[in-house]
Order: C-alpha cells, then sequence, then structure tokens
C-alpha cells in the first residue's frame, strides 16, 4: 500500500457549518483568486499561505470604450478612403478625376485625424499602465 504523504493524496475531510451568507461569501472571495477549486483556496488560507487575488483595472474600461468606438469609425472611413482610391485608379476620362480628388483628400484628412486620436489614447494607456506597475 502507498503512503498518503508521500503520493500527495488528500484522505482526509474537513467538514464545517456555514450560514447560507457565509457560504455565499466564501465562494465570491474564492472565485476572484487564481485557485482551481474551494478546496485549494481553504487549504491556503488556513495554512496561511499566499492567495493571489485577480486584479481588475475599472479604470480601463472607458478607455477600451473608446478604442473600439475609434477602431469602428477607423475602419469606416478606411473602407470608404479605399473605395474612392478604387474609383479614382478605374478612372478614365480626365474629368471624373478631378471629381474624385477632393474627395479622396477629405478621407485622406479623416483617417490621419483619426490616427492622431488612436496615438493619444494608445499614450494615455500607455502612461495609465506604467503608473499601475
Amino acid at each position: 500500500m502507498t503512503d498518503i504523504k508521500n503520493t500527495g493524496n488528500k484522505a482526509y475531510w474537513l467538514n464545517i457549518r456555514l450560514t447560507r451568507e457565509e457560504r455565499e461569501m466564501i465562494f465570491a472571495k474564492c472565485k476572484q483568486t487564481t485557485c482551481r477549486s474551494l478546496s485549494e483556496y481553504a487549504r491556503k488560507i488556513l495554512f496561511n499561505r499566499t492567495v493571489t487575488v485577480h486584479y481588475r483595472n475599472s479604470s480601463l474600461d472607458k478607455l477600451m470604450e473608446d478604442l473600439i468606438l475609434l477602431r469602428k469609425e477607423l475602419n469606416f472611413i478606411g473602407n470608404n478612403f479605399n473605395q474612392v482610391v478604387r474609383k479614382i485608379n478605374a478612372v478614365q476620362l480626365p474629368g471624373e478625376l478631378s471629381l474624385w480628388l477632393p474627395v479622396c483628400k477629405k478621407l485622406q484628412e479623416q483617417l490621419l485625424e483619426k490616427t492622431d486620436v488612436i496615438k493619444k489614447k494608445i499614450s494615455q494607456i500607455g502612461k495609465q499602465w506604467l503608473q499601475d506597475s
């Protein structure tokens, strides 16, 4: 028969009684950690071992929302710009070219403007990230 201590298997149970609120509180705290099971969490707490807790920086939520919107706008402008460039490349009459060039110029300016906004947001996130670490 193998020795239980040497294999690392847990052979003994420890049962405790809790109220519903206590149980919910323990489960909620356990979910915030890197522990894969409630047993692992309980052993760490009982034996005064370090428990690693997930940390979420909610201040980055607003920045993420802004970046998502900027990405959508950038995709929209980029698609329009590509369509105009394709039309310019397909132009055969000189008069048509003079119609499409101002549109192309305007879309290019919008694209560059959004690119600058995105660069500023990325810098802002970088600064915030460096402050947190």
